[in-house]
């Protein structure tokens, strides 16, 4: 066509006539860009070259323009559209200035929903509180009186583990690599939460009274660790609850018009409210819920991929549209992301860029949990047989998320060739459109939600774990060390709803400067990867030393931003988008978490420390009497062999997950058909799986807490009341003794 931008193109009739002809190896495709009577559908690019180094061939311009010679003025600004439908002739990016939903439904999410689930949540806890006896103690509020079992211990990891980044970011890589993507984001970011079980086990056994992991950090080496490592605390929860704003806001604008810096501060908001009044548990129960409605949301999602939308249906009609598309190449930085690909294809493991994320993923989010006090906040919640089946059950559950979801979401928006760019993938929106694309008006309502839910639990989670540090190791350490249980209660409020309000002014800040979503994603690593060894050997290796550990925190991130820096002038300077390559961000998040590990072993063997568990870490005082902080012999015993079975099956998952799986695919270097539709069963049955695991266990195992709330206290099974008997013979036989610093303390009477 005279105005495609293309050189030697057909005649109109002829191309029509082309364009509906039937290719052997690629089938046909009429004029409206529908399927037609055969198995596959890619439409031919044959006669059509190039003029333009930056256009690509693109058969759907020629089709639009077929079709109507207005719908496109400037063909080098078209992006992807390969099969030509009409919705988006002409668009140089899927979103653009529109948005599929009026404005109005985003303030109802943020606000409406985000209060009526507030309160809701609030209404669970109160009934708790009034049927079920709970007490509102400090140890209730910052630990949820350690009760918590293996159902909503694992719903609860999975909820604070599903970031804005585990529903957008790992479609983005889905997009850009192809099915290695979501394969290594799932995988990275899954044996961190296995591996933490070794630790939550440790906890129980070494510092069974402990709030957060910087009073075991003060315990064993004191004052100038401890805040060293505060620092690294406070970062690794403003970076993740900055990663959940960036998400969130990104995704809301994009879907309603939503002022963005609106979205940015209005998203906390009702996270503060629940999280305020109901504490630990609040944020528990209301992650049970966000949990199960994130996965349902999936399996709706990945079964409309691949079984029920018309235009996909099957996983054999996605293999053969993924095939197709990469022959035409939109733009010259995506095929740059395909380059490193097995044959160019999204079919292949055998992608280097794939790789690099996966390494970065997988060094990055050791930080992110390891030091984040919400996971072991979570650890120190659990009850103790709970506390590492909850993470090993919810970190396999966990992997169906990115894994099911980015299969589906991520690699369908390159299968219907959507027209979005490497800017709103970075941003996160490859989600958002090919729900929209898919189910319309409800698509864009459906992802906004499940985002709401991931935003809110995880933003819960982290407001928590901020009150935690600084009510337990700001405020008791260094300005009031005989607090009393209110006034613990009453900073940790306070500092909820100021961090609220503040994790929204950092996400506006840091979108002002030009970090997206992804950035800051890969960036994490570097910061906070050099406190991973030291704050886990402290509660694991007894030797390990005072110096150790803080000279492999400082010199590990020291060394990881010069590496990350110097890498990024090798790429032509330092700017905000070299930074964010994945050769740099991957150099300096390596450098972190190894210098720092091997500085913290070499110094500790140099020059060792004894720890003695009994008189550091199980000496941690309590605020107020908590009869669940103690375990009992057999209980103890029965967690040292739990150690042993979990040191086995944790690393040996972690194994079979980041090592024998990639290498079990090397043999089929591009999936063919019959491989690729066994990949997608899988990841559909894992994620179905996850989905009933998730929502029926946590309930089964609190029927005894439903049956007394909906009886009114009059229904009471066996071992519920076991429990019961248990606190009441504690509170009846508990004696006061003087500690040493002269005041009292409840201990039990053995």
């Amino acid at each position: 066509h005279p105005r495609s931008g293309l050189q030697a193109a057909p005649a109109p009739r002829r191309r029509r006539e082309e364009l509906a002809a039937c290719k052997p190896d690629l089938g046909c495709v009429g004029l409206d860009g529908g399927r037609s009577s055969t198995m596959s559908v890619c439409p031919s690019a044959a006669g059509l070259t190039v003029e333009d180094a930056n256009t690509v061939l693109n058969p759907g311009i020629a089709i639009c323009l077929e079709r109507d010679p207005s719908s496109i003025s400037d063909p080098s600004e078209v992006i992807r559209n390969f099969y030509g439908l009409a919705q988006y002739c002409g668009q140089s990016s899927f979103f653009g200035n529109t948005s599929p939903l009026p404005q109005w439904v985003g303030y109802v999410i943020m606000l409406g929903f985000g209060l009526f689930f507030g309160i809701f949540t609030i209404g669970l806890v109160f009934l708790d509180w009034k049927l079920l006896g709970t007490k509102n103690t400090s140890e209730w509020f910052n630990t949820a009186g350690r009760t918590i079992q293996t159902g909503l211990t694992a719903s609860v990891i999975v909820s604070q583990w599903t970031w804005a980044a585990t529903l957008l970011q790992s479609s983005n890589v889905a997009y850009k690599y192809g099915i290695s993507g979501p394969f290594w984001y799932a995988a990275g970011a899954t044996i961190q939460v296995i591996l933490f079980s070794v630790l939550a086990i440790q906890v129980k056994r070494r510092a069974p009274t402990a709030h957060t992991f910087l009073e075991i950090v003060r315990a064993r080496w004191g004052t100038v660790a401890h805040i060293t490592f505060m620092f690294f605390g406070f970062a690794t929860n403003v970076i993740v609850t900055s990663m959940l704003i960036l998400g969130g806001s990104a995704v809301v604008t994009a879907l309603t018009g939503v002022n963005i810096d609106a979205a940015s501060m209005l998203i906390p908001l009702g996270v503060i409210f629940y999280t305020l009044a109901g504490g630990l548990k609040a944020t528990f129960v209301a992650s049970y819920f966000n949990t199960a409605v994130i996965l349902i949301a999936l399996c709706i999602f990945a079964f409309l991929t691949y079984v029920t939308f018309p235009e996909l249906g099957s996983p054999g009609e996605v293999w053969e549209r993924l095939q197709c598309v990469i022959q035409f190449v939109p733009r010259e930085a995506e095929r740059n992301l395909l380059d490193s690909n097995r044959g160019g294809s999204y079919l292949t493991m055998l992608s280097l860029n794939g790789f690099m994320f996966g390494l970065t993923n997988i060094v990055g989010n050791f930080g992110t949990v390891f030091v984040d006090q919400a996971y072991w906040q979570s650890a120190i919640a659990a009850t103790p047989s709970a506390s590492w089946k909850g993470y090993l059950l919810g970190g396999l559950c966990w992997f169906a998320i990115p894994f099911t979801l980015a299969t589906s979401l991520g690699l369908a928006a390159n299968a219907l060739s959507l027209p979005v760019t490497i800017d709103e993938a970075n941003a996160g929106l490859v989600p958002p459109a090919t729900a929209t694309h898919m189910m319309g008006t409800g698509g864009s309502v459906l992802i906004l939600i499940m985002l709401f839910m991931a935003v809110t639990s995880t933003g819960a989670a982290e407001q928590i774990a901020v009150s935690s540090l600084v009510a337990y190791d700001v405020f008791r350490t260094y300005f009031k060390p005989n607090a009393t249980g209110k006034q613990i209660i009453g900073v940790s409020r306070i500092v909820i709803a100021i961090y609220g309000i503040l994790s929204g002014v950092f996400a506006i800040v840091l979108k002002r400067i030009g970090i997206s979503l992804g950035w800051l994603y890969l960036f994490m690593g570097v910061i906070i990867g050099s406190a991973v060894f030291p704050v886990a050997l402290a509660i694991c290796w007894r030797k390990t030393s005072k110096w150790g550990a803080i000279s492999g925190a400082i010199i590990g991130l020291i060394c990881a931003l010069a590496t990350w820096l110097a890498t990024a002038t090798k790429f032509g300077g330092i700017n905000v988008d070299n930074l964010g390559k994945d050769e740099v961000m991957l150099a300096g998040n390596l450098v972190a978490i190894l210098l720092s590990g091997l500085i913290c072993i070499v110094v500790s063997f140099i020059k060792p420390d004894n720890c003695d568990w009994e008189t550091t870490t199980k000496q941690i005082p309590l605020i107020e009497a908590d009869p669940n902080a103690y375990l009992p012999q057999d209980t103890e015993a029965a967690m040292t062999r739990a150690l042993k079975w979990i040191m086995v099956w944790g690393f040996g998952l972690s194994v079979i997950l980041i090592i024998a799986w990639p290498l079990l695919t090397l043999p089929v270097p591009v999936f063919p058909k019959g491989y690729w539709t066994f990949w997608v069963a899988l990841s559909l049955i894992w994620g179905l799986l996850a989905t009933i695991a998730m929502v029926v266990l946590p309930v089964w195992e609190s029927r005894g807490a439903i049956l007394g709330v909906l009886s009114c206290n009059k229904i009471v099974i066996a071992d519920r009341k076991e429990k019961m008997d248990l606190v009441h013979e504690y509170e009846a036989e508990k004696v006061i003794v003087e500690t040493e610093e002269g005041r009292t303390s409840d201990v039990s009477a053995e």
